[in-house]
């Protein structure tokens, strides 16, 4: 087991004034000898913050997009914020191994360091990264559904929630990718406009692709994907190669990183279209790395299933309940009515 006096730990992003300072807690709790790196905006409220270290960056901003999506007018891409927060968190890391977290996230436990060395097998012809990078299956992705439930392929797709490796691993990574151009952000003429995931997105790349194909061209500059419309056959095994020889994908059952805001998709990770969940990434491992892997039975713990479906077992009965909490309620006020009408006269 990693020794966590040998983590840097990188939060970074806005401050978020109920969720990050339960994530700095939970890392004091879980990772107790490990640095907290701090990587927010210059502003920001961080009185009273458990760090060891505070680096306030100056705010790109973001880039904000006016179309209709899921009810709403108008969406930001924050990608160069991401960028300028983790890139200096991590130029600051001092210790051997580093964690970039999300301000928003939070540590259940440090479960995740149980898989460090546990998929040991890779094609060296497609090994990048030093040691395997750890990371989220939310949003981690081989392909999404446009709004007419097609499947179009996203390849280079490995989550930007959480990431834990080498910290010489992480610099290069992030390194690697530059500041988006407005045009790159939300303004981009698409190869293939019809072959958007989705075609109300108009940055070049998803903010997780970006990332990860700026680092893979540092490696394969003959690499042809221009953006994220321009999938092919090629391309498309080249992602799979790489992710699978260079990344281990964990659900949070197995991280124990929880998203407070997207515990919707921790939960129902199944309904999501092309998730690299953790057991697709063993069937993806034993295909690409170790044919003899022997892919592990899904954990199911029963106590968590019993109170699931005790509650919705129960659930009926609430309405009875509160039926029979009204029938009460006005024969309580109904005497009340009475009384006071009495002493009237």
């Amino acid at each position: 087991m990693i020794e966590t006096k040998n983590i840097s730990v990188i939060v970074q992003g806005a401050i978020d004034q109920i969720l990050t300072p339960l994530c700095l807690k939970s890392i004091r709790k879980h990772l107790p000898d490990a640095e907290i790196i701090l990587s927010t905006w210059e502003g920001s409220q961080t009185e009273g913050l458990d760090y060891d270290i505070l680096l306030l960056n100056q705010d790109p901003g973001g880039y904000k997009h006016d179309f209709a999506l899921y009810n709403k007018k108008s969406s930001i891409n924050n990608f160069n914020r991401q960028l300028v927060s983790t890139k200096s968190g991590v130029q600051k890391s001092s210790r051997q191994y580093c964690l970039k977290l999300r301000s928003d996230l939070v540590l259940n436990n440090s479960n995740f360091l149980k898989y460090w060395d546990k998929f040991n097998k890779q094609n060296e012809e497609y090994k990048i990264f030093k040691h395997r990078v750890l990371c989220s299956s939310i949003y981690s992705r081989e392909y999404s559904c446009n709004i007419t439930g097609n499947s179009l392929p996203t390849p280079f797709h490995p989550s930007d929630f959480w990431f834990f490796g080498l910290t010489e691993d992480l610099k290069e990574y992030f390194n690697s990718c530059p500041k988006q151009t407005d045009e790159e952000a939300g303004n981009w003429s698409f190869k293939y406009p019809n072959r958007l995931p989705y075609s109300s997105m108009l940055w070049r790349f998803a903010p997780e692709q970006f990332f990860c194909v700026n680092w893979v061209k540092k490696h394969y500059p003959n690499m042809q994907f221009d953006d994220w419309s321009d999938w092919t056959p090629q391309n498309i095994e080249l992602s799979n190669n790489i992710l699978y020889n260079n990344f281990i994908f964990l659900d949070y059952e197995q991280s124990g990183i929880y998203s407070p805001k997207h515990s919707w998709a921790l939960k129902n990770k199944t309904k999501i279209q092309g998730l690299i969940t953790y057991r697709h990434f063993q069937k993806q491992y034993k295909k690409y790395c170790d044919p003899l892997y022997k892919i592990s039975k899904e954990n199911k713990n029963y106590k968590n299933k019993l109170v699931k479906h005790t509650i919705n077992f129960l659930y009926p009965f609430k309405n009875i309940l509160s039926w029979i909490g009204e029938f009460f309620s006005i024969i309580f006020y109904l005497v009340g009515f009475l009384f006071s009408i009495f002493k009237t006269k």
